[in-house]
């Protein structure tokens, strides 16, 4: 995950860090498939490095499925589901992210993003606020 994210904050180029976090993600499998964070990683790396975003999906319903209280796999799974258009479909896991850890900004600035999709202007500001709030150096949360 944190090859992942190198490449979402712009502190590295996707195409140096993709063939890292791939390995990282099947190393982290096949050692152990049935752990949430594994799945979980194994998600975003299709989602968003190789946009095979059907198989990101299963293997982050499957991360949820493994552990029904990581907040982050919820959270990346709601936000995959309102990218691919599925906003109805997303916006209650958004909410369970919200719910499992309801400190985390990160949790609140992409629920504003789903819901500023959906074109929920008023929620998105109110969640961008929350983020904010509990982040006030939080970047995404000005987005």
């Amino acid at each position: 995950m944190a090859h992942a994210a190198s490449s979402i904050n712009g502190d590295a180029d996707p195409r140096d860090v993709w063939p890292l976090a791939r390995e990282a993600a099947e190393h982290a499998v096949a050692l152990n498939d049935d752990l949430a964070e594994a799945q979980h990683a194994l998600g975003v790396v299709n989602w968003q490095f190789e946009w095979n975003w059907p198989v990101g999906e299963r293997a982050l319903r499957q991360a949820v499925a493994l552990d029904p209280s990581y907040s982050l796999a919820h959270l990346i799974l709601g936000h995959l589901l309102s990218q691919s258009g599925r906003h109805a479909e997303a916006e209650p896991v958004m909410r369970r992210a919200r719910d499992l850890d309801p400190l985390n900004p990160m949790s609140f600035a992409l629920s504003s993003q789903v819901a500023f999709q959906t074109r929920d202007y008023t929620a998105a500001l109110e969640l961008a606020g929350r983020s904010i709030t509990l982040g006030p150096q939080f970047w995404i949360g000005y987005q």
